[in-house]
């Protein structure tokens, strides 16, 4: 199974969120080691609901950055955080029910939503955000 590779091209240039995105690329890459291993239904579930943890502690941290910056667009990112929270937490039901295939869905979803969500979202945050500062 394909993993996500960090590079340079995913830095916004604040170490506290490049470090957590670093964190959720390898946290994703392990989720598609358990999942090509074909790890338990027990296994795969904890590893999923630490990821969720670590994801909401990352959104936390942006949304809390954005606030106290004022960043402008804060309700279009907040959005989709909240969109992403939400498809998730399906996703992870549907698997605890048997609903969804995790290795076509979830991995795939995480890591086309992360690199995209970097990209095109944070990047233009910190950048931003940084201007602003200046």
């Amino acid at each position: 199974m394909e993993t996500v590779t960090w590079s340079k091209n995913y830095e916004t240039g604040n170490p506290i969120v490049d470090g957590q995105h670093k964190n959720l690329f390898v946290m994703i890459n392990n989720l598609k080691v358990g999942l090509s291993e074909k790890q338990s239904k027990i296994t795969l579930v904890d590893t999923i609901e630490r990821l969720s943890s670590y994801v909401e502690i990352h959104f936390k941290t942006e949304e809390d950055l954005m606030q106290t910056s004022h960043y402008p667009d804060y309700a279009k990112h907040k959005e989709e955080h909240d969109s992403l929270r939400e498809q998730a937490e399906k996703l992870i039901q549907l698997f605890k029910m048997d609903k969804v295939d995790l290795t076509a869905t979830i991995s795939k979803f995480l890591s086309d939503w992360l690199q995209h969500h970097i990209n095109e979202i944070d990047i233009k945050m910190i950048k931003l955000i940084h201007l602003s500062r200046i």
